[in-house]
């Protein structure tokens, strides 16, 4: 353990424990040089000189310095203290998602599909890295205060193309997540993280794992020979189609499973949509007959106290099937061959070239071809059409259908959804009734009206109009409501007989309150009223920000009331320049100017993410190389409180700022 106060590297001061873990411990510490907290991973004192630690240990920093996302802890600095290595990362100040689970559960189900976008997204940047965690578990997911995910711990991650996948005799993670080939040593591919994904959302969904057992041989075994116990009968809330997202992610074969973690997003994010509902359960096409292996990683005490139990009277059975197999070699040989033959035949000549379409509607795009692409077959041509029905983006239908038979390598044509085919609201104010009516119906909005009486317009002219104008709207789903003028009544003429004094009374206070109740008002106490129209940042649009006369003034029947409505908040907008320095590739060795050289024969690969009223820090806002420094001036939009920018160049982030409404163009 090392002492709260020990200042480590000369930089980052220990400030507490926040974990202990079998390879290493995990400290709070405050670094001196930056003035933030961070948090630090220390390789445990006695584990200093154990090989396949410090490997392991340097394989999670490597691994997590070159994947740069919103959704994975970031990793700011790694060296060694006196011969002790260390890594300094991202504090994530808040539970994991084990604790969250435990304390929320039952999570909405809008929720749950929220926080695994956030897992979802890490984790696809880490597989286009071609990096497989291995070890995903809730309590390797982070939240931070905010609701945010962090994956971390990717000390057990490997690259796709290192040769040693498994290690003999173990298998590393968690049973409870491992996927059937984990837990029989087998190779780990991509689907083997979308397994323990699916066994998240589950448990996301549910409050509890899928299997329990008394030891980790039993659970391990559970997830290689039982179905996974059914969402819907737990909780009759959760839609098949949402059912379906776990149970093919948790297929046995991983052939069966999602060929991408986009993939499997993309069926997650449309799974609440009632375009999805009364869908199929899903059924896995390959059926789970591998056989049972003895799981390398499991057969410990465990595996030993059962081989105990069996003695050696066993022994001289097994020599003797053995011994019957080889003696009879040959003959079982001559019998198969004719099947196998016979199978072999059928297969080339029947089904071999053959291939049925997936079902990809209400995929994106992407998703959609990938699948195509997973399942042998090409995509045709892609056709943009509007839909109501189909967002943005999104399939709305192939040709040939889904299921339908097509030979391997045939093309598949895709009509994409350009979302709704919107109309521009018309300002009709001020026009006549007739003219308003015929102009809307013309682009095809419904049309409704009501009077409201008026001393500023004109009667028959429309004082003002439920939507916007301006605003880009369905004109097939909506509706406008126009509000027409027409004459105050006339005062009543005072009669010979009676007082020229008018009445007086307090005016209310009307601040906050629609126009159409403040008009109702004045027209109530027989008040001329006049209406201006302000911006307020306090004040909802459409309702009075304040009245002239103020309220409580004493007004006489007659008198002129002018009532400021609001506009609503006024859009902020602030421009900042960034400068991005280019970096020519380095050609130190031959090594690294192949795994560069797609990107330097590009220039630099820059990725620009900003969050203000209209963009979201988790989409790409730019995507683009660069081959010289070059300066990007960006136009925020921070109405609604301080914006943020990242830019990631070559997946290191060179820039990560607060913008405020008050910052001024700069260069950076």
């Amino acid at each position: 353990m090392i002492n709260k106060g020990y200042l480590l590297g000369d930089r980052y001061r220990i400030v507490d424990t926040l974990g202990e873990g079998g390879m290493a411990n995990v400290y709070l510490a405050d670094d001196i040089i930056l003035k933030r907290q961070v948090a630090v991973k220390i390789i445990r004192l006695d584990l200093q000189k154990d090989s396949q630690v410090l490997a392991r240990f340097q394989r999670e920093a490597l691994a997590t310095s070159e994947l740069s996302h919103p959704n994975i802890v970031s990793v700011f600095d790694v060296g060694t203290d006196h011969g002790l290595p260390y890594m300094v990362m991202e504090y994530v100040k808040g539970p994991d998602l084990k604790e969250y689970i435990r304390e929320k559960s039952p999570i909405p189900l809008p929720q749950v599909i929220k926080i695994m976008d956030q897992i979802l997204s890490a984790m696809e940047l880490a597989h286009k890295h071609n990096v497989i965690h291995r070890d995903l578990k809730p309590q390797n997911i982070l939240m931070d205060e905010k609701g945010n995910i962090k994956i971390a711990d990717f000390g057990i991650a490997v690259a796709l193309n290192q040769s040693a996948i498994t290690q003999t005799n173990s298998v590393l993670g968690s049973v409870h997540y491992m996927s059937p080939e984990q837990t029989r040593g087998g190779m780990v591919t991509k689907q083997s993280d979308i397994y323990s994904l699916g066994i998240i959302l589950y448990e996301a969904l549910t409050g509890h794992v899928p299997f329990n057992g008394e030891t980790p041989v039993a659970i391990a075994l559970k997830h290689a020979e039982d179905d996974i116990p059914s969402l819907r009968k737990q909780n009759k809330a959760i839609p098949q189609a949402l059912e379906n997202v776990v149970l093919k992610a948790t297929a046995k074969d991983p052939r069966d499973r999602y060929a991408s973690v986009a993939e499997m997003k993309a069926d997650l994010d449309s799974s609440l949509d009632p375009s999805r509902a009364g869908e199929a359960i899903y059924r896995p096409s390959h059926g789970n007959n591998d056989e049972t292996k003895i799981l390398p990683a499991l057969n410990g005490k465990v595996m030993q106290a059962e081989k105990a139990k069996e003695g050696k009277a066993e022994e001289p059975k097994k020599r003797s099937f053995c011994a019957s197999i080889k003696k009879y070699k040959w003959w079982w040989i001559g019998s198969l061959f004719p099947v196998f033959a016979i199978l072999l035949f059928m297969f080339l000549a029947v089904g071999h070239n053959n291939v049925r379409v997936p079902d990809v509607v209400n995929m994106t795009e992407k998703a959609a071809k990938t699948s195509l692409k997973s399942s042998g077959l090409a995509v045709g041509a892609v056709k943009r059409t509007y839909s109501s029905d189909v967002k943005k983006g999104k399939v709305i239908s192939t040709t040939p259908k889904a299921n339908s038979p097509v030979d391997k390598g045939g093309k598949v044509n895709l009509l994409v959804s350009k979302g709704s085919n919107l109309t521009k609201v018309p300002d009709v104010e001020g026009l006549y009734l007739s003219t308003a009516k015929k102009k809307l119906n013309k682009l095809g909005f419904k049309v409704k009206s009501r009077e409201a009486p008026s001393n500023e317009y004109l009667p028959g002219l429309i004082i003002s109009q439920s939507v916007k104008a301006g605003r880009k709207v369905d004109a097939s789903k909506t509706t406008i409501t126009l509000v027409v003028a027409v004459a105050l009544e006339d005062q009543p003429k005072p009669s010979s007989s009676s007082s020229s004094k008018k009445a007086t009374f307090k005016l209310a206070d009307l601040t906050g309150k629609s126009l159409e109740d403040a008009q109702s008002y004045a027209k109530s106490k027989k008040l001329n009223v006049k209406v201006e129209k302000d911006h307020s940042d306090s004040v909802d649009s459409g309702d009075v920000i304040s009245t002239d006369p103020a309220a409580g003034s004493e007004v006489s029947e007659g008198d002129t009331l002018t009532i400021t409505v609001s506009k609503g908040a006024e859009q902020k907008e602030v421009k900042k320049t960034f400068t991005v320095d280019y970096q020519a590739a380095e050609s130190s060795s031959s090594s690294s100017e192949s795994s560069s050289s797609s990107s330097s024969s590009q220039g630099n690969h820059v990725r620009i993410y900003i969050q203000d009223d209209n963009h979201s820090l988790g989409n790409i806002y730019r995507d683009l190389y660069i081959t010289k420094d070059t300066d990007f001036t960006i136009t925020f939009s921070v109405t609604k409180g301080d914006g943020k920018i990242k830019i990631v160049r070559d997946d290191q982030t060179v820039v990560d700022e607060t913008i405020s409404a008050d910052d001024s163009e700069s260069g950076n």
